[in-house]
Protein backbone atom coordinates (compact mmCIF):
# COMPACT_ATOMS: atom_id res chain seq x y z
CA UNK A 1 0.00 0.00 0.00
CA UNK A 2 1.50 3.33 -1.10
CA UNK A 3 1.67 6.41 1.16
CA UNK A 4 -1.29 8.17 -0.50
CA UNK A 5 -3.58 5.16 -0.10
CA UNK A 6 -2.45 4.76 3.50
CA UNK A 7 -3.24 8.39 4.26
CA UNK A 8 -6.62 8.11 2.54
CA UNK A 9 -7.50 5.08 4.69
CA UNK A 10 -6.41 7.01 7.77
CA UNK A 11 -8.62 9.94 6.74
CA UNK A 12 -11.63 7.73 6.12
CA UNK A 13 -11.37 6.35 9.65
CA UNK A 14 -11.34 9.88 11.08
CA UNK A 15 -14.21 11.19 8.96
CA UNK A 16 -17.76 11.59 10.25
CA UNK A 17 -20.23 9.60 8.16
CA UNK A 18 -22.86 12.29 8.63
CA UNK A 19 -21.07 15.51 7.71
CA UNK A 20 -18.28 13.76 5.68
CA UNK A 21 -15.62 15.94 7.32
CA UNK A 22 -13.01 15.23 9.91
CA UNK A 23 -14.43 14.58 13.35
CA UNK A 24 -15.18 17.61 15.49
CA UNK A 25 -15.53 16.67 19.14
CA UNK A 26 -16.13 12.99 18.27
CA UNK A 27 -18.30 10.76 20.49
CA UNK A 28 -18.50 6.96 20.29
CA UNK A 29 -21.67 4.93 20.81
CA UNK A 30 -21.90 1.53 22.48
CA UNK A 31 -21.99 -0.11 19.01
CA UNK A 32 -18.53 1.30 18.26
CA UNK A 33 -19.45 3.90 15.63
CA UNK A 34 -18.31 7.47 16.07
CA UNK A 35 -19.79 10.77 14.96
CA UNK A 36 -19.28 14.47 15.51
CA UNK A 37 -21.05 15.47 18.66
CA UNK A 38 -23.15 18.11 16.92
CA UNK A 39 -24.01 15.73 14.04
CA UNK A 40 -25.22 13.07 16.44
CA UNK A 41 -27.28 15.66 18.34
CA UNK A 42 -28.97 16.76 15.12
CA UNK A 43 -29.69 13.19 14.01
CA UNK A 44 -31.47 11.99 17.16
CA UNK A 45 -34.74 13.18 18.61
CA UNK A 46 -34.34 15.74 21.42
CA UNK A 47 -34.28 14.21 24.88
CA UNK A 48 -34.96 10.65 23.61
CA UNK A 49 -32.87 7.94 25.27
CA UNK A 50 -32.20 5.27 24.08
CA UNK A 51 -31.65 6.24 20.43
CA UNK A 52 -30.51 4.36 17.32
CA UNK A 53 -27.07 4.60 15.72
CA UNK A 54 -27.34 6.62 12.46
CA UNK A 55 -25.03 4.09 10.77
CA UNK A 56 -26.00 0.58 11.97
CA UNK A 57 -29.38 1.40 13.55
CA UNK A 58 -28.55 -0.46 16.72
CA UNK A 59 -30.08 0.90 19.92
CA UNK A 60 -27.61 2.77 22.12
CA UNK A 61 -28.40 2.98 25.82
CA UNK A 62 -25.58 5.24 26.93
CA UNK A 63 -25.09 8.97 26.72
CA UNK A 64 -21.78 9.11 24.79
CA UNK A 65 -18.87 11.15 26.06
CA UNK A 66 -16.06 12.81 24.13
CA UNK A 67 -13.57 10.37 22.53
CA UNK A 68 -10.34 12.23 23.32
CA UNK A 69 -8.02 9.88 21.42
CA UNK A 70 -10.13 10.00 18.24
CA UNK A 71 -10.27 13.78 18.52
CA UNK A 72 -6.46 13.90 18.55
CA UNK A 73 -6.24 11.57 15.52
CA UNK A 74 -8.67 13.79 13.62
CA UNK A 75 -6.48 16.81 14.36
CA UNK A 76 -3.48 14.95 12.92
CA UNK A 77 -5.47 14.19 9.76
CA UNK A 78 -6.27 17.88 9.45
CA UNK A 79 -2.54 18.58 9.47
CA UNK A 80 -1.95 15.90 6.84
CA UNK A 81 -4.70 17.45 4.75
CA UNK A 82 -3.03 20.86 4.94
CA UNK A 83 0.16 19.28 3.53
CA UNK A 84 -1.78 17.81 0.51
CA UNK A 85 -0.97 14.25 1.47
CA UNK A 86 -4.41 12.78 1.38
CA UNK A 87 -4.74 12.28 -2.40
CA UNK A 88 -2.97 13.34 -5.62
CA UNK A 89 -5.04 16.48 -6.11
CA UNK A 90 -4.98 17.60 -2.49
CA UNK A 91 -8.71 17.15 -1.86
CA UNK A 92 -10.54 15.00 0.66
CA UNK A 93 -13.01 12.56 -0.85
CA UNK A 94 -16.72 12.21 -0.28
CA UNK A 95 -17.12 9.25 2.04
CA UNK A 96 -20.32 8.11 0.34
CA UNK A 97 -19.40 8.38 -3.34
CA UNK A 98 -15.58 8.54 -3.17
CA UNK A 99 -15.58 11.69 -5.32
CA UNK A 100 -13.86 15.02 -4.79
CA UNK A 101 -16.31 17.49 -3.13
CA UNK A 102 -16.99 20.51 -5.32
CA UNK A 103 -20.01 22.00 -3.58
CA UNK A 104 -21.03 23.29 -0.15
CA UNK A 105 -24.46 22.94 1.53
CA UNK A 106 -25.37 26.12 3.38
CA UNK A 107 -28.07 24.51 5.59
CA UNK A 108 -26.03 21.46 6.71
CA UNK A 109 -22.65 23.23 6.51
CA UNK A 110 -21.19 20.16 4.74
CA UNK A 111 -19.17 19.49 1.59
CA UNK A 112 -20.88 17.70 -1.30
CA UNK A 113 -19.81 15.99 -4.45
CA UNK A 114 -21.86 16.17 -7.66
CA UNK A 115 -23.47 12.80 -6.90
CA UNK A 116 -24.65 14.05 -3.51
CA UNK A 117 -26.83 16.71 -5.14
CA UNK A 118 -28.78 14.14 -7.16
CA UNK A 119 -30.47 12.70 -4.07
CA UNK A 120 -33.45 14.12 -2.18
CA UNK A 121 -31.47 14.84 0.99
CA UNK A 122 -30.22 18.20 -0.27
CA UNK A 123 -32.89 18.92 -2.88
CA UNK A 124 -34.37 21.89 -0.99
CA UNK A 125 -31.03 23.20 0.32
CA UNK A 126 -28.94 26.12 -0.90
CA UNK A 127 -25.84 24.80 -2.72
CA UNK A 128 -22.76 26.87 -3.60
CA UNK A 129 -19.52 26.00 -5.30
CA UNK A 130 -16.84 25.64 -2.66
CA UNK A 131 -14.87 28.65 -4.00
CA UNK A 132 -17.98 30.87 -3.88
CA UNK A 133 -18.96 29.59 -0.44
CA UNK A 134 -15.42 30.22 0.84
CA UNK A 135 -15.49 33.76 -0.59
CA UNK A 136 -18.81 34.50 1.11
CA UNK A 137 -17.45 33.06 4.35
CA UNK A 138 -14.30 35.21 4.17
CA UNK A 139 -16.41 38.33 3.58
CA UNK A 140 -18.66 37.42 6.48
CA UNK A 141 -15.66 36.86 8.74
CA UNK A 142 -14.13 40.13 7.59
CA UNK A 143 -17.43 41.93 8.31
CA UNK A 144 -17.69 40.30 11.74
CA UNK A 145 -14.27 41.48 12.99
CA UNK A 146 -15.06 45.25 13.15
CA UNK A 147 -18.43 44.48 14.70
CA UNK A 148 -16.71 42.47 17.43
CA UNK A 149 -14.15 45.24 17.96
CA UNK A 150 -16.94 47.82 18.20
CA UNK A 151 -18.70 45.61 20.73
CA UNK A 152 -15.45 45.25 22.69
CA UNK A 153 -15.15 49.05 22.89
CA UNK A 154 -18.72 49.31 24.14
CA UNK A 155 -18.12 46.69 26.81
CA UNK A 156 -14.89 48.38 27.88
CA UNK A 157 -16.63 51.76 28.00
CA UNK A 158 -19.41 50.18 30.05
CA UNK A 159 -16.86 48.66 32.38
CA UNK A 160 -15.10 52.02 32.75
CA UNK A 161 -18.43 53.79 33.34
CA UNK A 162 -19.53 51.22 35.89
CA UNK A 163 -16.16 51.43 37.60
CA UNK A 164 -16.50 55.21 37.89
CA UNK A 165 -20.06 54.93 39.17
CA UNK A 166 -19.10 52.23 41.67
CA UNK A 167 -16.17 54.36 42.87
CA UNK A 168 -18.44 57.38 43.27
CA UNK A 169 -21.12 55.28 45.01
CA UNK A 170 -18.61 53.74 47.41
CA UNK A 171 -17.25 57.20 48.20
CA UNK A 172 -20.76 58.48 48.95
CA UNK A 173 -21.59 55.43 51.07
CA UNK A 174 -18.36 55.77 53.04
CA UNK A 175 -19.27 59.40 53.64
CA UNK A 176 -22.70 58.43 54.96
CA UNK A 177 -21.25 55.79 57.26
CA UNK A 178 -18.56 58.25 58.39
CA UNK A 179 -21.31 60.67 59.45
CA UNK A 180 -23.07 57.86 61.28
CA UNK A 181 -19.80 56.83 62.98
CA UNK A 182 -19.24 60.40 64.18
CA UNK A 183 -22.80 60.60 65.42
CA UNK A 184 -22.51 57.28 67.25
CA UNK A 185 -19.18 58.31 68.75
CA UNK A 186 -20.71 61.49 70.13
CA UNK A 187 -23.69 59.50 71.38
CA UNK A 188 -21.36 57.00 73.05
CA UNK A 189 -19.38 59.78 74.69
CA UNK A 190 -22.59 61.37 75.98
CA UNK A 191 -23.79 58.05 77.42
CA UNK A 192 -20.49 57.17 79.08
CA UNK A 193 -19.27 60.55 80.29
CA UNK A 194 -21.94 61.37 82.89
CA UNK A 195 -19.71 63.89 84.69
CA UNK A 196 -22.16 65.95 86.73
CA UNK A 197 -22.20 63.58 89.69
CA UNK A 198 -18.45 63.01 89.41
CA UNK A 199 -17.81 66.76 89.34
CA UNK A 200 -19.88 67.33 92.51
CA UNK A 201 -17.93 64.61 94.34
CA UNK A 202 -14.60 66.08 93.22
CA UNK A 203 -15.64 69.55 94.33
CA UNK A 204 -16.74 68.32 97.77
CA UNK A 205 -13.48 66.45 98.28
CA UNK A 206 -11.51 69.54 97.25
CA UNK A 207 -13.46 71.68 99.75
CA UNK A 208 -12.67 69.23 102.58
CA UNK A 209 -8.99 69.11 101.62
CA UNK A 210 -8.91 72.93 101.64
CA UNK A 211 -10.48 72.89 105.11
CA UNK A 212 -7.83 70.48 106.40
CA UNK A 213 -5.06 72.64 105.02
CA UNK A 214 -6.65 75.75 106.58
CA UNK A 215 -6.97 73.98 109.97
CA UNK A 216 -3.30 72.94 109.92
CA UNK A 217 -2.25 76.48 109.11
CA UNK A 218 -4.47 77.96 111.87
CA UNK A 219 -3.23 75.54 114.56
CA UNK A 220 0.27 77.04 114.29
CA UNK A 221 -0.93 80.62 114.59
CA UNK A 222 -0.58 82.71 117.85
CA UNK A 223 -3.31 82.21 120.42
CA UNK A 224 -5.22 85.36 119.65
CA UNK A 225 -5.21 84.71 115.90
CA UNK A 226 -6.09 81.06 116.49
CA UNK A 227 -9.14 81.92 118.55
CA UNK A 228 -10.16 84.61 116.13
CA UNK A 229 -10.02 82.43 112.98
CA UNK A 230 -11.03 79.04 114.34
CA UNK A 231 -14.74 79.88 114.69
CA UNK A 232 -15.24 80.33 110.92
CA UNK A 233 -13.07 77.31 110.06
CA UNK A 234 -15.02 75.06 112.45
CA UNK A 235 -18.32 76.27 110.99
CA UNK A 236 -17.15 75.47 107.46
CA UNK A 237 -15.87 72.05 108.59
CA UNK A 238 -19.15 71.17 110.33
CA UNK A 239 -21.05 72.18 107.20
CA UNK A 240 -18.83 69.95 105.06
CA UNK A 241 -19.21 67.05 107.50
CA UNK A 242 -22.97 67.35 107.46
CA UNK A 243 -23.23 67.18 103.67
CA UNK A 244 -24.25 63.87 102.13
CA UNK A 245 -23.37 62.91 98.56
CA UNK A 246 -26.17 63.06 96.08
CA UNK A 247 -27.52 59.66 95.12
CA UNK A 248 -26.00 58.47 91.88
CA UNK A 249 -28.61 57.80 89.19
CA UNK A 250 -27.52 56.63 85.75
CA UNK A 251 -29.09 58.17 82.69
CA UNK A 252 -30.27 55.37 80.39
CA UNK A 253 -29.77 56.81 76.92
CA UNK A 254 -31.41 55.16 73.89
CA UNK A 255 -28.82 53.55 71.62
CA UNK A 256 -29.24 54.33 67.93
CA UNK A 257 -29.98 51.22 65.85
CA UNK A 258 -30.27 48.95 68.90
CA UNK A 259 -33.96 48.22 68.29
CA UNK A 260 -33.35 46.82 64.80
CA UNK A 261 -30.27 44.94 65.97
CA UNK A 262 -32.02 43.21 68.85
CA UNK A 263 -35.09 42.29 66.85
CA UNK A 264 -32.90 40.26 64.51
CA UNK A 265 -32.55 37.71 67.31
CA UNK A 266 -36.14 37.66 68.63
CA UNK A 267 -37.29 34.16 69.57
CA UNK A 268 -40.60 32.78 70.69
CA UNK A 269 -40.37 31.88 74.38
CA UNK A 270 -42.93 29.97 76.48
CA UNK A 271 -42.97 29.01 80.15
CA UNK A 272 -42.64 25.48 81.49
CA UNK A 273 -45.29 24.90 84.21
CA UNK A 274 -43.40 21.84 85.49
CA UNK A 275 -40.59 24.12 86.71
CA UNK A 276 -42.79 26.37 88.88
CA UNK A 277 -41.40 27.07 92.34
CA UNK A 278 -43.42 28.82 94.97
CA UNK A 279 -46.86 30.37 95.07
CA UNK A 280 -47.18 31.33 91.39
CA UNK A 281 -49.35 30.15 88.52
CA UNK A 282 -48.67 30.02 84.77
CA UNK A 283 -51.35 31.03 82.25
CA UNK A 284 -52.86 28.52 79.82
CA UNK A 285 -51.00 30.01 76.84
CA UNK A 286 -47.72 29.61 78.78
CA UNK A 287 -46.94 33.31 78.31
CA UNK A 288 -47.72 34.82 81.74
CA UNK A 289 -46.97 34.17 85.39
CA UNK A 290 -48.33 35.78 88.55
CA UNK A 291 -48.73 35.15 92.29
CA UNK A 292 -51.78 33.31 93.48
CA UNK A 293 -54.25 35.93 94.69
CA UNK A 294 -55.31 33.84 97.66
CA UNK A 295 -51.80 33.03 98.83
CA UNK A 296 -49.55 36.07 98.92
CA UNK A 297 -46.39 35.27 100.90
CA UNK A 298 -45.30 37.47 103.76
CA UNK A 299 -42.35 39.65 102.92
CA UNK A 300 -39.26 39.56 105.14
CA UNK A 301 -37.99 42.77 106.64
CA UNK A 302 -34.69 42.48 104.82
CA UNK A 303 -35.26 43.19 101.12
CA UNK A 304 -32.20 41.14 100.21
CA UNK A 305 -33.99 38.08 101.60
CA UNK A 306 -36.94 38.31 99.18
CA UNK A 307 -38.03 34.80 98.17
CA UNK A 308 -37.81 34.34 94.41
CA UNK A 309 -40.82 32.39 93.17
CA UNK A 310 -40.08 31.53 89.58
CA UNK A 311 -40.69 29.50 86.44
CA UNK A 312 -38.25 28.55 83.69
CA UNK A 313 -38.75 28.74 79.96
CA UNK A 314 -39.46 25.61 77.97
CA UNK A 315 -36.65 26.43 75.53
CA UNK A 316 -33.03 25.56 76.36
CA UNK A 317 -30.07 27.14 74.57
CA UNK A 318 -26.49 25.95 74.16
CA UNK A 319 -25.29 28.17 71.29
CA UNK A 320 -26.00 31.31 69.30
CA UNK A 321 -27.74 34.59 70.17
CA UNK A 322 -31.29 34.91 71.50
CA UNK A 323 -33.44 37.89 72.51
CA UNK A 324 -36.86 38.11 74.15
CA UNK A 325 -38.95 40.82 75.80
CA UNK A 326 -41.09 40.70 78.92
CA UNK A 327 -43.89 43.06 79.97
CA UNK A 328 -43.41 43.93 83.66
CA UNK A 329 -45.64 47.02 83.69
CA UNK A 330 -47.92 45.40 86.32
CA UNK A 331 -45.00 44.20 88.41
CA UNK A 332 -43.38 46.82 90.67
CA UNK A 333 -40.87 44.14 91.67
CA UNK A 334 -39.54 41.40 89.40
CA UNK A 335 -36.54 39.31 88.42
CA UNK A 336 -35.55 38.19 84.91
CA UNK A 337 -32.60 36.28 83.57
CA UNK A 338 -31.40 32.78 82.87
CA UNK A 339 -30.74 29.62 84.84
CA UNK A 340 -28.32 26.79 84.17
CA UNK A 341 -27.61 23.43 85.72
CA UNK A 342 -25.19 23.17 88.59
CA UNK A 343 -22.18 20.95 87.93
CA UNK A 344 -22.84 19.23 91.25
CA UNK A 345 -26.62 19.14 91.10
CA UNK A 346 -27.38 18.23 87.49
CA UNK A 347 -30.97 17.22 88.05
CA UNK A 348 -32.36 20.76 88.05
CA UNK A 349 -31.43 24.30 87.12
CA UNK A 350 -29.88 26.02 90.12
CA UNK A 351 -27.31 28.59 88.96
CA UNK A 352 -29.08 31.87 88.15
CA UNK A 353 -28.00 35.10 86.49
CA UNK A 354 -30.65 37.75 87.02
CA UNK A 355 -31.53 41.40 86.92
CA UNK A 356 -33.97 42.26 89.72
CA UNK A 357 -36.11 45.32 90.33
CA UNK A 358 -36.89 46.06 93.98
CA UNK A 359 -38.90 48.92 95.43
CA UNK A 360 -37.66 50.45 98.67
CA UNK A 361 -39.87 53.22 99.89
CA UNK A 362 -40.55 55.41 96.90
CA UNK A 363 -37.36 54.44 95.09
CA UNK A 364 -36.73 51.64 92.60
CA UNK A 365 -33.43 49.81 92.36
CA UNK A 366 -31.95 47.50 89.75
CA UNK A 367 -29.85 44.76 91.28
CA UNK A 368 -27.74 42.17 89.48
CA UNK A 369 -27.44 38.72 91.00
CA UNK A 370 -24.86 37.42 91.51
CA UNK A 371 -22.92 40.57 92.29
CA UNK A 372 -25.45 42.69 94.18
CA UNK A 373 -24.75 45.79 92.09
CA UNK A 374 -27.34 48.40 93.08
CA UNK A 375 -28.50 51.00 90.59
CA UNK A 376 -31.22 53.52 91.40
CA UNK A 377 -33.89 54.34 88.80
CA UNK A 378 -35.98 57.46 88.47
CA UNK A 379 -39.06 55.45 87.55
CA UNK A 380 -40.03 51.83 86.88
CA UNK A 381 -39.52 50.34 83.40
CA UNK A 382 -42.60 48.70 81.81
CA UNK A 383 -40.86 46.36 79.37
CA UNK A 384 -37.52 44.56 79.68
CA UNK A 385 -35.47 43.02 76.88
CA UNK A 386 -33.17 40.07 77.63
CA UNK A 387 -30.23 39.44 75.26
CA UNK A 388 -28.28 36.18 75.54
CA UNK A 389 -25.08 35.48 73.60
CA UNK A 390 -24.14 31.96 74.62
CA UNK A 391 -20.89 31.87 72.63
CA UNK A 392 -19.56 35.12 74.10
CA UNK A 393 -20.92 34.28 77.55
CA UNK A 394 -22.82 37.55 77.88
CA UNK A 395 -26.25 38.43 79.25
CA UNK A 396 -27.59 41.96 78.70
CA UNK A 397 -30.77 43.69 79.85
CA UNK A 398 -32.45 46.54 77.96
CA UNK A 399 -35.26 49.00 78.42
CA UNK A 400 -37.41 47.57 75.60
CA UNK A 401 -39.32 50.85 75.23
CA UNK A 402 -36.36 53.20 74.74
CA UNK A 403 -33.87 50.47 73.79
CA UNK A 404 -31.29 51.67 76.25
CA UNK A 405 -28.88 49.42 78.12
CA UNK A 406 -29.77 48.80 81.78
CA UNK A 407 -27.13 46.36 82.94
CA UNK A 408 -25.35 43.22 81.90
CA UNK A 409 -22.90 40.45 82.65
CA UNK A 410 -20.06 39.30 80.42
CA UNK A 411 -17.68 36.34 80.31
CA UNK A 412 -20.18 34.03 82.02
CA UNK A 413 -18.66 30.52 81.95
CA UNK A 414 -21.47 28.66 80.20
CA UNK A 415 -20.92 24.91 80.14
CA UNK A 416 -24.51 23.65 80.18
CA UNK A 417 -27.80 24.44 78.48
CA UNK A 418 -29.42 27.62 79.80
CA UNK A 419 -33.11 28.41 80.09
CA UNK A 420 -34.95 31.74 80.48
CA UNK A 421 -36.03 32.58 84.02
CA UNK A 422 -39.11 34.58 85.07
CA UNK A 423 -39.84 35.63 88.65
CA UNK A 424 -42.65 37.91 89.81
CA UNK A 425 -41.42 39.09 93.19
CA UNK A 426 -43.83 39.36 96.12
CA UNK A 427 -46.15 42.39 96.01
CA UNK A 428 -45.79 45.28 98.42
CA UNK A 429 -48.07 45.16 101.49
CA UNK A 430 -51.58 46.30 100.63
CA UNK A 431 -50.93 46.38 96.88
CA UNK A 432 -52.27 44.29 94.03
CA UNK A 433 -50.16 43.27 91.08
CA UNK A 434 -50.84 41.80 87.67
CA UNK A 435 -49.01 39.18 85.66
CA UNK A 436 -45.53 39.18 84.15
CA UNK A 437 -46.03 38.47 80.42
CA UNK A 438 -43.72 37.42 77.58
CA UNK A 439 -44.19 39.79 74.65
CA UNK A 440 -45.10 38.20 71.30
CA UNK A 441 -42.35 38.14 68.67
CA UNK A 442 -44.44 40.15 66.19
CA UNK A 443 -44.81 42.94 68.76
CA UNK A 444 -42.83 45.88 67.33
CA UNK A 445 -43.84 48.51 69.85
Amino acid sequence: MDAVTLVQSFQQETTCSICLTFFSKPVTLSCGHSFCQICLTRSKQDGVIPFTCPECRKISQNVPSLNVRLSKLSAICEMLNSQNLQNPVGQRLCQKHQQVPKLFCKEDQTFLCIACTKGQEHAAHTIFPIEEAALKCRKKLQYTVPRLRKKIRKWKDLKSSKKHKRFKWRKLMRGEYAKMHRFLYEEERLCIDQDEWKASINQHVKNMEDAIRKINETRSRPDLDLLKESKEILQISESLLSEKPKSFTLEFYPITGMKDWLKRFRVNITMDPTTVRGSVVVSEDLKSIKHREDNFPDQPNNPEKFPYYLVLGQQAFASGIRYWEVDVSEQPQWALGISTRSLRQRTYYSVRYMLCCEKRGNDFYLITRPGLVFQQMKEPIPKIGVYLDYTEGSLMFYNAIKYSLLDGMSTIPFTEHVRPLFSPCPPMPGSRVGPMTICPVEDSS
